[in-house]
């Protein structure tokens, strides 16, 4: 119930195994209400899931572009202290005036927070008006094309942090009608199979994932041109690895059978450590291709090393 994730990869798991056993039974009523009462939930939290993490990367982007034009503002070698001085340059001697009105609460706004930075901006883009002098409406024409840049941006980025916060409500909401169904399943097992043959209750579900912590470190030697199964490990589109091959080139696959290679693969670069979600690996349901392949290119023994998460 604390981890939305893991609640999605138990649903993800769980789902695949009714599945099977549905395809195998098809005419028992059981597996056929059981799949088709789980599948929308998991179809459901799976789409908010896959919308919150795309919305997030959304805005971390945004905040990085603010933040840089936030630096380029700030300071003493700043737009901001630039444009102050060439002001100064062409009224604080000969129209002392004119420069207070342009320059009315000085630098202080441009060294506060992200808003009062942006309100700045725009003020002085007010003062200055409609200056005719040259100089002048150069300042303006900088001042105006940094607001044209950070003033959208701040925009989507508030409204993007309002959606990401509804979401992630929404996600744990829909997470949990996904566990709750999963118990619902169990209880109906425990009747159809009172005397649990085979620990056929237990077959239903990843009970590594609910019970034990997950290997999620690999390191390996690989053969000369080698194809190793590494694990069968139920991944979202945003679960992160991190892979590298000492010793020559390779390629990585999300396969839907243990050393299968039917997914797009990732390309290991030899000493270079890649970085990536499972959603390069480009497949269509993690339910089926969720067995890790390695693929040693060379005809070398290399070195494997992986992390999950």
């Amino acid at each position: 119930k604390d981890s939305d994730e893991k609640a999605i990869l138990v649903i993800t798991e769980h789902v695949a195994r009714l599945k099977k056993r549905h395809e195998l039974e098809p005419l028992d009523a059981d597996y056929t209400k059981m799949y088709n009462r789980t599948f929308p939930l998991l179809d459901a939290a799976q789409f908010i899931y896959d919308n919150f993490f795309s919305v997030k990367g959304t805005q971390v982007g945004q905040t990085e572009l603010v933040n840089i034009h936030l630096k380029l503002i700030k300071g003493k070698i700043g737009f901001a202290h630039d444009w102050q001085t060439r002001t100064a340059a062409i009224y604080a001697k000969d129209y002392p005036a004119r420069m207070k009105a342009i320059w009315s609460t000085g630098l202080k706004p441009f060294n506060g927070k992200m808003d009062k930075v942006i309100s700045a901006l725009n003020t002085l883009s007010m003062n200055i008006g409609a200056d005719a002098n040259p100089l002048m409406v150069a300042i303006k024409a900088e001042v105006d094309d940094e607001y044209a840049i950070i003033n959208p941006e701040r925009a989507t980025q508030i409204g993007d942090k309002n959606a990401t916060k509804f979401t992630r409500k929404t996600l744990h909401a829909a997470c949990k009608l996904c566990m709750k169904m999963e118990y619902r399943n169990q209880g109906l097992l425990q009747d159809k199979f009172d005397e649990n043959i085979d620990n056929i209750q237990e077959s239903f579900h990843d009970w590594e994932l609910l019970l034990s912590k997950q290997q999620t470190s690999w390191d390996i030697g690989l053969n000369p041109l080698e194809t190793k199964d590494i694990a069968k490990r139920t991944q979202l589109s945003q679960s992160k690895f991190r892979a590298k091959l000492t010793g020559g080139d390779g390629m990585m696959y999300l396969a839907s059978t243990p050393g299968g290679i039917d997914s797009i693969g990732v390309p290991l670069v030899d000493g270079v450590e890649n970085k990536f979600t499972a959603a390069a690996f480009n497949v269509a349901d993690y339910k089926i291709n969720c067995h890790i392949t390695v693929v040693n290119d060379v005809n070398a023994p290399t070195r494997f090393n992986l992390d999950l998460g």
